[in-house]
């Protein structure tokens, strides 16, 4: 493990954390940009009503989402606290509080495959050890055809995303005391090279955010800024600069006919 904070404690105790952080203009534009490209996904998947897991659900912002893409959703969270707060919305959905990582993975969990399996705000924020485990662990629950859905918000490519690592180099986060897991980023490449040695290969991505912004503080107003970020997302243009990457993953030497 690395000296800085697990991610997977990050917000066990203060769970309104998470909600204030994705609450904000920018954050939810990206939101709506994401279920677009998500329910375009489902609506491409043969068959009906797939098995779906929200790996690290956390309050359960996501699984609302699924909840309505499939009626056999299942939440994965390793805080109870996180839990608790997204079973309040998410009526349809089944949780395990459980670390897909460790040598005692719940009951629950056991001999279960997915169709898809979803994984959003956590490959950036978590540290590279826990990247690591949770790659070599989620195979075991996607199903040979199945698809592997997650994200990547402060692309490195980005604008924000180079103003991050300038930031780094500037040492503003010893200066000013903020958290390192704010301002690091990721990008395609790093995605590759992790998945290099894994049982995952990327299929596709799309990006969404072209345009600066951060929190409350985005360039246009809301209507005219949704345009011009939809019309870059839905022709997948200029996505390698985009803010936010969602990523669709396979497991290799399947044929990728999954999403036509």
């Amino acid at each position: 493990m690395n000296a800085e904070i697990d991610y997977r404690n990050e917000f066990k105790k203060d769970t309104q954390a998470y909600d204030r952080i994705v609450q904000s203009k920018h954050i939810r534009l990206i939101y709506q940009l994401e279920k677009e490209v998500l329910q375009d996904l489902f609506s491409r998947l043969p068959g009906q009503d797939p098995k779906v897991m929200d790996f690290a659900c956390g309050s359960g912002r996501w699984t609302r989402v699924l909840e309505t893409l499939s009626n056999r959703t299942l939440g994965v969270d390793v805080s109870q606290q996180m839990i608790f707060r997204a079973r309040e919305t998410c009526r349809m959905t089944e949780f395990v509080v459980t670390d897909i990582t460790s040598e005692q993975v719940s009951d629950a969990l056991c001999g279960r495959k997915f169709d898809v399996i979803t994984a959003f705000r956590f490959y950036k924020n978590a540290q590279d050890s826990l990247r690591q485990a949770v790659t070599e662990a989620l195979p075991t629950y996607l199903d040979e055809e199945g698809l592997f859905v997650f994200d990547i918000h402060l692309n490195t490519h980005s604008f924000m995303g180079v103003m991050a690592n300038l930031m780094r180099l500037l040492r503003f986060p010893g200066l000013f005391g903020m958290s390192e897991r704010l301002i690091r980023t990721m990008s395609m490449a790093d995605v590759r090279r992790l998945f290099e040695d894994s049982a995952f290969e990327v299929v596709d991505y799309y990006g969404m955010g072209i345009l600066p912004g951060r929190s409350n503080y985005v360039l246009l107003p809301q209507k005219w800024l949704y345009s011009v970020e939809a019309f870059f997302t839905r022709r997948q243009l200029c996505r390698r600069l985009s803010y936010t990457l969602l990523i669709v993953a396979k497991k290799r030497n399947h044929s990728p006919e999954r999403v036509q």
